[in-house]
């Protein structure tokens, strides 16, 4: 990876992984006929032929990114599954109704949200098997574990809701989530066995327990959200002024926290002064587990990927180019599972981290002021440009308060990290070790929440957006690339002269 690193053929490469997984996203996304597939191959023949014509030394290159594409599309589209008439969406209305299935996931705790995969559905007139994932979410709802056997005795399944939000039909259709169980009641019938996927929530439930016998909610789920990444429903007091002032992702497992993570263990594999090969020995597992821990998000598998593959290169004392990386990964998570494109998450990462990658450095060189507080400035301002279709899609807002409020908080950040996860593994261990750790936590939480609502009691500090049409995305995709190509050509015909 070494000789990829600023070089031609890095550039290449990035194209040939980058088409690979734009042929996934395009194939699943458009789910192309055979009639389609044909043409897409026609083009790509016809690109060789134009290339061979015009610039024959680049003909390998370019075919090679072509047939890249080419076998996208046919893996994206492999992966389009069609419905039987036994899904759960065809149930769809108002009647008491009993469903029986296996909890896919859980949210740790009572009252949470669960996704599970009917089996079998009965009601006055149907007693059937059925397919399709069910939301079933409420008070009611006791402490499950991926793999539990439960009844869901629900008053009805209503639609997957398409107005912007976490658990928007674009959010869950992606896992096959077909419908929402009304006003359900959930009893577990038989307990899954010993697994990974039951490990997980058993961690995040000790987890949760330790912080909130320290600290009351909601700064407690502040806590875990920042800390761990671990999914946990805000009051929508606290949750909509995050989201108005742009801070919404600091309660989400992101790439920064996993860096971090990798970042903490090799200042102590320095300390301890361990060679390269035993600190990546160490690094590995534990960002894996913490990975696992958050959710495995697909921010958190990127990071965790591109992180791993920087680490190995340099326990070579090789250096790695971060975009060439970035389109790798996005090919191994696309090529594995193609639905990825559906899922904000993905899709947030990917771009903010391309936006990062490409215009944080010449946004922030311009910028006067301390470095401390210009650069988080820049880093936003690219993340926010490059994901703002994204947002305003799932989230229905467009944060305009975003930088200022990201500047502010975003180097207070890694502190509250490190801080507040102590303090919660030290609490489940021990609540008397990590009392203190804690509530010096639960400050920092009350300090960015403040913010958040002064922040966002501004006028115009956030657009409310119904919906985002597709032309305005190619517009503004349309506008960067343009504006990245002239500030390429204008540095280059400058650099001379400098």
């Amino acid at each position: 990876m070494s000789r990829l690193a600023g070089s031609r053929t890095g550039r290449w490469a990035s194209l040939i992984w980058a088409g690979f997984a734009l042929g996934c996203g395009v194939g699943f996304a458009a789910s192309p006929s055979s009639a389609s597939i044909v043409s897409v191959f026609c083009a790509s023949a016809a690109c060789l032929v134009i290339c061979a014509a015009i610039a024959p030394h680049h003909l390998v290159p370019v075919g090679l990114v072509g047939a890249a594409v080419a076998l996208g599309v046919l893996r994206g589209s492999s992966a389009v599954v069609v419905r039987g008439p036994g899904s759960v969406n065809g149930h769809l209305g108002v009647r008491p109704l009993v469903i029986l299935g296996t909890v896919r996931s859980a949210d740790p705790g009572s009252g949470s949200t669960v996704i599970v995969d009917a089996g079998h559905l009965s009601d006055a007139d149907t007693d059937e098997n059925v397919s399709g994932g069910v939301l079933v979410s409420g008070p009611l709802i006791p402490a499950l574990s991926p793999g539990d056997h439960v009844e869901i005795d629900a008053a009805g399944l209503r639609p997957l809701d398409r107005r912007p939000g976490a658990n928007s039909a674009q959010t869950l259709e992606r896992e096959d989530v077909q419908a929402i169980a009304t006003s359900p009641q959930v009893f577990v019938l038989a307990a899954g066995g010993p697994s990974p996927a039951r490990a997980i929530p058993w961690a995040q439930e000790q987890l949760l327990t330790a912080v909130n016998g320290a600290i009351p909610e909601p700064a407690a789920a502040l806590i875990r959200g920042i800390a761990f990444g671990i999914h946990e429903p805000l009051p929508a007091d606290v949750r909509a002024p995050l989201q108005d002032a742009g801070l919404i992702h600091i309660v989400v497992v992101s790439g920064l926290k996993v860096v971090l993570v990798i970042g903490l263990v090799s200042t102590v594999a320095r300390g301890f002064e361990w060679s390269r090969r035993r600190t990546l020995l160490v690094v590995l597992p534990v960002v894996v587990a913490y990975v696992l821990i958050s959710g495995a998000g697909p921010a958190a598998i990127r990071s965790a990927l591109t992180a791993g593959a920087a680490m190995l290169a340099s326990s070579g004392a090789r250096r790695t180019d971060p975009l060439p990386m970035l389109a790798l990964a996005a090919a191994l998570m696309l090529g594995l599972d193609p639905q990825l494109v559906e899922d904000p998450g993905f899709q947030l990462s990917f771009l903010g981290t391309a936006g990062i990658l490409l215009l944080a450095a010449p946004i922030a060189t311009r910028l006067p002021g301390p470095r401390l507080i210009a650069e988080p400035f820049a880093v936003t301002v690219a993340a926010q440009l490059a994901t703002t279709p994204i947002m305003a899609g799932t989230f229905g807002v467009i944060s305009i308060a975003g930088p200022i409020a990201n500047a502010l908080v975003l180097p207070l950040l890694p502190a509250m990290i490190v801080i507040g996860g102590a303090g919660a593994i030290l609490s489940a261990l021990n609540p008397a070790l990590g009392w203190a750790l804690l509530q010096l936590t639960g400050l920092g939480t009350s300090a960015i929440s403040t913010l958040a609502r002064v922040l966002s009691a501004i006028p115009g500090a956030a657009i409310q957006v119904g919906s985002w049409p597709a032309a305005w995305t190619v517009a503004e995709g349309v506008g960067m690339v343009t504006g990245l190509m002239t500030l390429a050509v204008m540095t280059r015909r400058t650099s001379p002269l400098l």
